[in-house]
């Protein structure tokens, strides 16, 4: 009993530490870095922001979480493929040369500046999200937190830097996603070595690895961001902001999956017991416990929140409180669900079920947001994030059985 209690214990404390990294980094930025970029910038610019960082979020989690799910799964092989990730990393590193062109294209911000400024963005975002594997895949989540103090520390600089140095305000970014990156290069291990750039025996594995996860975390990426990139382009820079306002603390409970998912994954990962139908039905079922608390918290919350650091759009956003955020809460269910699903069955699975996600999301939230503006997106958001839920569910229990991990996934 002494056992398992400290057991009990060292999970609250490792979920305790990865939650509180992402709480104090999204808590500076929301409170601080974007209330006062919002007011510096006023609501259309800021509304081109959200848009640009949008692209630059898609990138960092299709390709950074993907390789760092990769990575923790292939933990279990205890293999030292630091030299296959650097290598995946720095093919990345050249699409997002790629990407930054079209996407200051697309929004016509295009100057040497904005480019050389955007793909150092793009390529530290992603190295960042890759970079707490370090201390995940260890589960030294004090490290984590530590990880992504700095991390906000460096957004906090970023910030004067765009104050008083440059009045561009991917620097603020910049100066975090770098210090992050800074940080893991001298604190850790995973970007240094003398197989830096050697690919091991297992390359092919870890590249069809890191594609399947990626497959799956672009169509979930470009749902959660499709909004400021669909809105900014068919309607404008404050149609974004409003919309951003509304769904702001949604989003934030949405962002705890990462490092909810990160404990969950690590001690999956390690855990060779069994995983019944039931276990997964009573999962579920506390999920959406949580789900429906933190619904309420998000429209209490925000007709407070939005007024005191928003009041400009505050009127116009407040009818989109509780359907809007009650989307968000369906992503953050079913990504949570889609973890365990990852234990549970291949990484093809994740993929099936973001292929069916991206369908539903492409035949409700384009159409109705052409049609009936915010309302439109709000609706086909509730619609198809819901509907992820649900597949989730049944795929989980479904796949879930008497048999080990180990079984299961082969």
């Amino acid at each position: 009993m002494i056992k398992n209690k400290k057991k009990l214990f060292s999970v609250a404390s490792d979920l305790v530490f990865s939650i509180a990294g992402l709480v104090l980094m999204n808590g500076v930025l929301q409170l601080l870095i974007n209330p006062t970029l919002n007011k510096w910038l006023g609501d259309d610019a800021f509304g081109d922001y959200q848009s640009i960082l949008a692209v630059v979020s898609v990138l960092g989690t299709t390709f950074g979480v993907a390789a760092n799910y990769s990575r923790m799964v292939r933990a279990r092989e205890h293999k030292d493929t630091n030299g296959d990730y650097n290598i995946i990393l720095a093919v990345v590193a050249l699409l997002c040369v790629g990407v930054s062109v079209v996407t200051l294209i697309v929004y016509k911000s295009f100057s040497t500046a904005h480019f050389l400024l955007l793909t150092v963005l793009m390529i530290a975002t992603v190295l960042r999200y890759y970079g707490d594997v370090n201390y995940r895949i260890k589960l030294n989540y004090k490290g984590f937190f530590i990880y992504y103090a700095i991390t906000t520390v460096g957004y906090c600089l970023g910030l004067l830097l765009f104050k008083y140095v440059s009045e561009e305000w991917m620097l603020t970014f910049i100066a975090g996603e770098a210090a992050a990156v800074i940080f893991v290069f001298f604190h850790g291990d995973i970007f240094r070595g003398k197989k830096l750039m050697s690919p091991s025996d297992g390359f092919g594995k870890t590249v069809k690895s890191t594609g399947i996860l990626s497959a799956p975390n672009l169509l979930n990426s470009l749902a959660f961001q499709s909004d400021k990139i669909i809105l900014g382009i068919a309607i404008g820079g404050e149609a974004v902001t409003t919309f951003y306002v509304a769904t702001l603390l949604g989003k934030v409970v949405s962002l705890l999956t990462t490092p909810l998912n990160g404990v969950l994954i690590g001690y999956l990962t390690k855990y060779e017991g069994r995983f019944t139908k039931k276990m997964f039905a009573v999962f579920t079922a506390a999920l959406l416990g949580v789900g429906i608390v933190a619904l309420a918290g998000c429209y209490v919350a925000s007709t407070i929140f939005v007024k005191l650091f928003y009041p400009g759009v505050y009127d116009e956003a407040k009818q989109y409180f509780f359907l809007a955020n009650a989307g968000q809460i369906f992503y953050f269910i079913a990504n949570c669900l889609m973890t365990v699903i990852l234990r549970l069955a291949s990484e093809k699975f994740q993929m099936y079920i973001s292929i069916g996600y991206i369908i539903i999301y492409a035949a409700t939230v384009i159409p109705l947001t052409i049609t009936y503006g915010l309302w439109g997106m709000t609706a086909g958001l509730l619609v198809a994030n819901a509907a992820k839920f649900i597949i989730t569910s049944i795929v989980g229990f479904v796949k879930a059985e008497n048999k080990h991990f180990q079984e299961a996934t082969e």
